[in-house]
């Protein structure tokens, strides 16, 4: 979908009435325009931060984890920041560092509130001549204090996605190889004492890149996947998993593009309704998309919600494009993201209403 088109669908959803582009004050204020290019908050201003995540536990309060240093490529003084929001995103705290090993860049950061409300947050360790280690970190304070960190495997790997808690106890964490390719689940029966690596099959045209995981009933997950292989043309593949992340099904391409350059999906529930958040076109747009699909292979392309442009025009921003998205009430999402460009290097907040069909909670 070209400018033209995204700006014409964005049209008719706002003149149906299922989006309200802009957070205001309250929810009753009128929107600007019928798609947004400018973020409702501001997180982060840094050096260069970047791919965030955002989670939300049962009280209603937001946390967000990313990285910041100076450089988007390897810098030893990178390093994870975390900050929380108690007004669902409107305003948050200064952010503060909560992982800096010496001498190595922390990054590629995320988080997840597990079901005791303890707070579980991975990212990976990169070093100058580009090796890494999956590690993760736990708060029981709501983030005042963390517990050391500790690998999630022995193996070159890197994080993107959260871990998430599946109905049977276990804790699953995505994550892939690198240096190297392929998508890799890491299991915890035992609440994150001990960890098991599992490979995930490969495919033609296809090659284990930054995943994200659902599960979308008990012991079914749905699994998505950027694509780094160097024919992509970004579209997203799809596994799934029917016995809890144990064994998973060979990729199948989906037909859903990012656009211009890959970017990870975002998977998660609003309400009852199975959300993928993504770049459609990578620093230029980004937009929400459902499925009727019951094998989640194809999504409702066609009635994709967009949700903003970085640019009023449509011109890409030098970079971001990982957006993260959150339930915040029962027809609003929050999308956090990255943007740099010249109007500044910082983590952003994006308020997107949604049909009122997505939900009931």
């Amino acid at each position: 979908m070209d400018r033209r088109d995204f700006l014409s669908h964005s049209i008719r959803f706002a003149a149906a009435g299922l989006t309200s582009p802009f957070l205001l004050a309250n929810d009753s204020e009128a929107p600007e325009s019928p798609i947004k290019s400018r973020p409702d908050v501001v997180i982060h201003e840094g050096g260069y931060p970047g791919w965030p995540w955002v989670a939300r536990d049962p009280k209603g309060r937001l946390f967000c984890v990313f990285r910041d240093d100076s450089v988007h490529g390897f810098s030893s003084t990178g390093r994870v920041l975390f900050t929380r929001s108690d007004d669902l995103g409107r305003t948050w705290s200064p952010a503060r560092t909560i992982i800096d090993e010496p001498g190595v860049d922390d990054r590629n950061a995320a988080i997840a509130v597990l079901p005791d409300e303890s707070l579980l947050v991975c990212y990976n360790t990169y070093t100058k001549d580009e090796r890494s280690q999956a590690r993760a970190a736990r708060s029981r304070d709501s983030g005042e204090h963390w517990e050391p960190s500790f690998a999630l495997s022995q193996e070159d790997t890197r994080t993107r996605s959260a871990p998430i808690a599946l109905s049977n106890g276990d804790i699953l964490v995505p994550i892939y190889r690198a240096p190297g390719n392929g998508s890799l689940a890491v299991l915890s029966g035992d609440g994150g004492r001990t960890w098991k690596t599992i490979s995930l099959p490969d495919a033609e045209g296809y090659v284990g890149d930054e995943w994200d995981v659902l599960e979308v009933e008990p012991r079914r997950l749905i699994g998505l996947h950027r694509n780094n292989h160097k024919d992509t043309d970004g579209t997203f593949w799809k596994t799934e998993s029917a016995d809890a992340g144990r064994t998973w099904s060979k990729p199948l391409r989906t037909n859903v593009v990012s656009a211009r350059h890959p970017s990870p999906p975002n998977i998660g529930f609003h309400g009852k309704t199975v959300v993928l958040t993504y770049a459609d076109r990578r620093m230029v747009s980004v937009s929400m998309v459902t499925a009727t699909d019951p094998a989640f292979s194809r999504w409702n392309i066609d009635r994709r919600l967009p949700c903003y442009l970085y640019r009023p025009g449509g011109e890409p921003i030098a970079d971001g494009s990982y957006p993260s998205s959150v339930q915040v009430s029962r027809t609003r999402r929050l999308i956090v993201d990255y943007e740099i460009s010249a109007e500044g290097k910082r983590i952003t907040g994006h308020f997107v209403d949604v049909p009122p069909a997505w939900g009931p909670e």
